[in-house]
């Protein structure tokens, strides 16, 4: 009835003036999703679990940074799951390394399967009678975060077919292309990759500037950046704290990937860092940033706690992204565990019973407990209950 009184208001015999326009179209890009909290757009990192502790995905435009374990191993997996679910969405990939040859790394992407094996009945029951009684009336969350249907599953000991690599946008870098000319940056690796990656945004209509329709995303790995091998002499420059090179091209870096369609993840040795103020600077520089302390090697490793787990995974920064406060989490320890087939991040869960000796251990060896405590005697502070 609105519609016909307008009609004969507007005296045009039944047509309005007030014409319909047509929808938006709206691009999709495989691969993709907007977020629920911000409406930026997500793309999934391999991995459910981080996903989820990034806030549902890695928003496009940002750079997450991965300080490495002592020995590469478990940085190296989360670096090979990033670019094979980019791989499994088509989405143009740049991989650039110097301690490893690119085309090791995607030769060695982990192959994506659909099927997971379900818990078993008994498996699920046996977990059940071993929850300690405190937690049994605390509210459950998932820690495997299988219900993530954003990214792929991936089988570890599957490597990726050949045919899916030589079919998607690959660029790889090693340090054998250079550039000519000379920019602010004294280091030749750096400012030969910065240019690179400008090139590769152009050629893919990546840039926010341009009007072109956006089909596509690229995902950026650099891997073990700020390492000896990229020309970084560790003797004088850096105790002289002259790490200007790294620094801005970190800087640079996160102004390409700010404006254009593209996700960056960024592997450093932090541990072969010996100036604090570096690493600080470079996690100044980058929207998410996250640690891994594997227990390979150290006293963890023994430790009856950990026996169920590979390290621990520190979250150093969440950016906030369109949003006045990063993600909030529900826990602030969380580890990691390789399986046979796939590397989860999990809660800590302490065991529900501890062995004698790591019991006492925990007990202060100067107090000395030499019979039941009295009606009215202080106990000492050390006790936990």
């Amino acid at each position: 009835m609105l519609q016909e009184s307008i009609w004969k208001m507007s005296g045009t015999g039944g047509t309005s003036s007030f014409q319909k326009r047509g929808k938006a179209k709206i691009v999709s890009i495989p691969g993709t999703r907007p977020s629920i909290h911000n409406s930026q757009l997500l793309l999934s990192s391999g991995i459910p679990s981080l996903d989820y502790l990034v806030g549902g995905g890695l928003p496009v435009g940002t750079i997450i940074l991965i300080e490495q374990d002592k020995y590469d191993v478990y940085s190296k997996l989360l670096l090979k799951y990033f670019l094979a679910e980019g791989v499994m969405n088509d989405h143009i990939l740049m991989l650039a390394s110097l301690d490893l040859h690119p085309k090791v790394i995607m030769e060695d992407l982990p192959a994506s399967t659909d099927t997971e094996p379900d818990e078993s009945p008994k498996s699920a029951a046996d977990k059940q009678m071993t929850i300690a009684w405190r937690y049994q009336t605390q509210v459950t969350q998932p820690t495997t975060f299988h219900n993530n249907r954003f990214g792929h599953n991936y089988d570890l000991t599957k490597s990726m077919d050949a045919g899916l690599l030589s079919c998607i946008d690959l660029t790889l870098w090693n340090g054998t292309e250079r550039e000519d000319g000379k920019g602010i940056l004294k280091n030749d690796n750096y400012w030969s990759l910065l240019q690179y990656i400008r090139k590769r945004i152009e050629a893919g209509n990546l840039s926010t500037s341009s009007k072109k329709a956006k089909t596509n995303v690229m995902r950026l790995a650099l891997h073990s950046m700020g390492s000896p091998l990229w020309g970084w002499e560790f003797g004088h420059q850096e105790r002289d704290h002259r790490w200007h090179d790294l620094t801005t091209f970190m800087h640079m870096l996160r102004a390409l990937v700010r404006t254009s369609f593209s996700v960056c993840m960024v592997t450093v040795p932090s541990h072969l860092f010996a100036d604090p103020a570096l690493i600080l600077r470079l996690q100044t520089l980058s929207d998410f940033v996250v640690r891994l302390e594997s227990f390979q090697g150290s006293d963890k490793e023994t430790n009856p706690v950990f026996k169920d787990y590979h390290g621990l995974f520190h979250i150093v920064k969440l950016a906030a992204i369109n949003s006045m406060v990063p993600p909030m989490l529900d826990s602030t320890d969380w580890v990691f565990k390789l399986k046979r087939r796939k590397l989860t991040i999990e809660r800590l869960h302490l065991p529900p019973e501890l062995s004698e000796t790591v019991s006492r251990s925990q007990e202060d060896p100067n107090v000395k407990h030499t019979g039941p405590v009295c009606m009215g005697e202080k106990l000492p502070k050390n006790l936990d209950f």
